[in-house]
């Protein structure tokens, strides 16, 4: 026969237990309707979201040192079980405005994240290197050093110290996400006002 009892829990253990459950579960729910996205969800028929089914799967945080999954429970603990994220995780109720989608399990990495920290790298390496030689990042990261290395053409190498002003075996540390570089900002166009007057 199932049981929801643990072996040995006495009468008073196991209410006192259901309590605290009840408890957290109406936190969970009550945040849940109160997130303006969510409400939005609800708000939308084409979505498969109603306030009864919210109370029976609430969307939660589920909090990692680094990151942060939002989503159903279930569907964050399993998005979420090789992640290697630090300390957690953490069950927490949705803020007022947390933004996530409607069908899969949204991220938010936190300041001090190191997967966040890599991607960002590898990503900013991509631009800099342009399209012929950005398949290099991968290549990197797939690879142990030495076979990077003996792979390597004269002219890609001699690119890598040119664009990035690494050597090559510094470029695949730094797209091996262990050590972290400064490379130059992303240039961004701003918009001109051509349309106002001049006093």
């Amino acid at each position: 026969m199932l049981t929801l009892r643990f072996e040995g829990e006495s009468d008073y253990e196991f209410r006192g237990r259901a309590e605290r459950a009840v408890r957290v579960a109406k936190v969970l729910v009550s945040a849940c309707l109160a997130n303006r996205c969510m409400l939005r969800y609800i708000a939308d028929p084409s979505l498969p979201y109603t306030e009864d089914s919210v109370r029976v799967s609430p969307t939660v945080r589920v909090e990692y040192e680094q990151a942060i999954a939002i989503g159903d429970l279930g569907s964050c603990l399993s998005a979420t079980a090789s992640k290697r994220w630090g300390d957690g995780p953490w069950v927490m109720p949705l803020e007022p405005d947390d933004e996530f989608f409607p069908d899969r399990v949204a991220y938010i990495y936190r300041a001090n994240s190191l997967y966040n920290r890599r991607f960002e790298q590898r990503r900013r390496l991509k631009e800099l290197l342009g399209k012929r030689l950005r398949p290099l990042v991968e290549t990197a990261k797939r690879r142990t050093k030495t076979l990077f290395l003996d792979l390597l053409t004269r002219e890609e190498a001699d690119a890598i110290r040119r664009i990035l002003n690494m050597e090559p075996g510094a470029f695949w540390r730094a797209c091996k996400g262990r050590t972290f570089h400064n490379f130059p900002p992303r240039l961004v166009q701003r918009e001109l006002d051509f349309g106002r007057d001049e006093a």
